[in-house]
C-alpha cells in the first residue's frame, strides 16, 4: 500500500535508523508486512505491530527503552566546533 511504503522510507529517513544494522531489515520487513494488514483494516493484528515496533525502536516507549537519543541539533550542526574535555591537555607518551 502507498501508506507502507510512505511509512517505509520515513523510518529509513529517521535518526533511529542509525541504531539499525542489516541484519534488523528482515524484522523490519516483518513490521512493514503487520502496518500493512493494519492499513487494510486487519486490525486484531494492532497489537502485534505495536510489540513489534516497541521491539525495533519505532515507537517512542520503544526508543526510550533502549535509551535511544535523537542526535542534539546543536552538536550535529557544527561538528567541527570541539567543546573542551577534562583530558584534552594531556598527551601520548613514547
Amino acid at each position: 500500500m502507498p501508506a507502507s511504503r510512505a511509512t517505509w522510507g520515513t523510518w529509513f529517513r529517521a535518526w533511529y535508523a542509525a541504531q539499525w544494522g542489516p541484519e534488523d531489515v528482515p524484522g523490519l520487513r516483518v513490521i512493514i508486512l503487520l502496518f500493512d494488514q493494519v492499513q487494510r483494516g486487519n486490525y486484531h493484528r494492532a497489537a502485534e505491530l505495536r510489540l513489534y515496533m516497541d521491539t525495533y525502536g519505532l515507537t517512542p516507549k520503544g526508543a526510550q527503552d533502549r535509551r535511544w537519543q535523537p542526535p542534539n541539533e546543536e552538536e550535529s550542526v557544527h561538528p567541527s566546533i570541539a567543546k573542551p574535555r577534562e583530558y584534552a591537555h594531556l598527551r601520548v607518551v613514547d
